[in-house]
């Protein structure tokens, strides 16, 4: 059946392709007006059903104000819809979850560390914390120590590399002036080689040598002429003495005073409890003369034996050598006077050594005047 108010002169009644649209265009969905309700219808069901499964939907939405973690999974091509932003928010979301599981990971391993690192410290010259102060604390206040000590030596010290060109400067710099206790160091003994025109008879220092004195005991100075220096123990504070100095542990250990009295001696003359130990041997030697023993008197045993014979041995009594020529051990039948005793004296005497002379007891030596600057 035709009819003759059809659009597009149709062959059969059928509403939706006969009625015309005669709205505004909608390019989004691509109706136009004078398309046919039938495209219109379609173009509507074509775009809710993108609708429902977003790939219809392209938001309109600024790349500046997308952060690059999510544009890390936004495709890189073609219009982006719905799904495509939705997609690339879930796997950031799920990347930012993987990530934070990872920090709290860490921050448990951080805390155990923390555990340690809060335990107490050992803050020795550190000031304003103690062994107890957190690490915050404690290495602010190392911090605050560092920093005043490279205050301290930036200020009071100096480089070794300027150190020389910083005294010339000094020495420079002072006043020009020809006196000679301006390069010494006040009540130090210096060894002096020089002339002595250049002081007085009581050793004080004159013109350009004024307040340098001799050390001759005058001018408050210590008297250094024929003596060495050693360092005073008297009254010195310190530590202990070691033994070989101490005078507690030897009297040959003197008790050095300051400044004197003088102590030692140039000779040395030795006593015998000073001398070793030793034995003189002397060596004796006695001769015995020759002597004859004579009889007194007669005999009437032996008629070889007569006044004023001589009887030097047995033989001579008759063969018989048991008698004794002793005192008391003669026969008195022989009718011999018995020999009398007599003492015998040797000398013996020993031959003074040794002239009780001192010996030296000087040490190799070389001598210098001592001068010494006073203010």
């Amino acid at each position: 059946m035709s009819c003759s108010n059809c659009f597009n002169g149709c062959a059969e009644i059928v509403s939706d392709q006969c009625v015309k649209y005669t709205g505004i265009d909608i390019p989004v969905l691509g109706i136009k007006n004078g398309d046919s309700l039938s495209f219109v219808e379609q173009a509507l069901i074509t775009f809710l059903t993108s609708t429902l499964d977003g790939s219809g939907i392209k938001p309109d939405i600024s790349s500046t104000i997308i952060c690059n973690l999510v544009k890390d999974y936004l495709p890189t091509c073609g219009d982006l819809t719905v799904v495509d932003f939705l997609t690339a928010l879930i796997k950031a979301a799920c990347d930012l979850q993987e990530q934070v599981d990872l920090i709290v990971a860490d921050i448990v391993v951080i805390n155990n560390q923390l555990d340690i690192i809060e335990g107490d410290y050992d803050v020795n010259c550190l000031t304003g914390v103690t062994a107890g102060s957190g690490t915050h604390a404690v290495l602010q206040a190392t911090i605050d120590a560092l920093c005043a000590f490279i205050v301290d030596v930036e200020t009071n010290y100096v480089l070794l590399a300027d150190f020389n060109t910083l005294v010339a400067d000094y020495l420079a710099g002072l006043p020009s002036s020809t006196l000679v206790s301006q390069k010494m160091v006040p009540y130090v003994a210096y060894e002096y080689y020089g002339s002595l025109t250049q002081f007085d008879a009581t050793g004080k220092g004159i013109g350009d040598w004024d307040k340098i004195y001799l050390c001759n005991g005058l001018n408050s100075t210590p008297d250094r002429r024929g003596v060495v220096a050693v360092g005073a123990i008297s009254s010195v504070p310190g530590g202990p003495l070691p033994s070989a100095t101490n005078p507690a542990s030897s009297p040959f250990n003197p008790n050095y005073a300051f400044a004197g009295p003088i102590v030692g001696s140039n000779s040395v003359t030795l006593n015998t409890n000073q001398i070793p130990s030793h034995v003189h041997v002397n060596t004796l030697t006695f001769t015995n003369p020759d002597h004859t023993h004579f009889t007194v008197g007669g005999n009437t045993s032996d008629s070889s034996i007569t006044a004023a014979t001589s009887i030097a041995n047995g033989a001579a009594l008759g063969g018989n050598t048991s008698y004794s020529l002793a005192q008391g051990s003669v026969p008195a039948t022989l009718g011999l006077t018995s020999p009398s005793k007599s003492a015998l004296t040797i000398d013996l005497t020993n031959v003074t050594a040794g002239g009780n002379q001192a010996h030296a007891n000087n040490q190799p030596a070389i001598a210098a005047y001592y001068i010494m600057y006073r203010p």
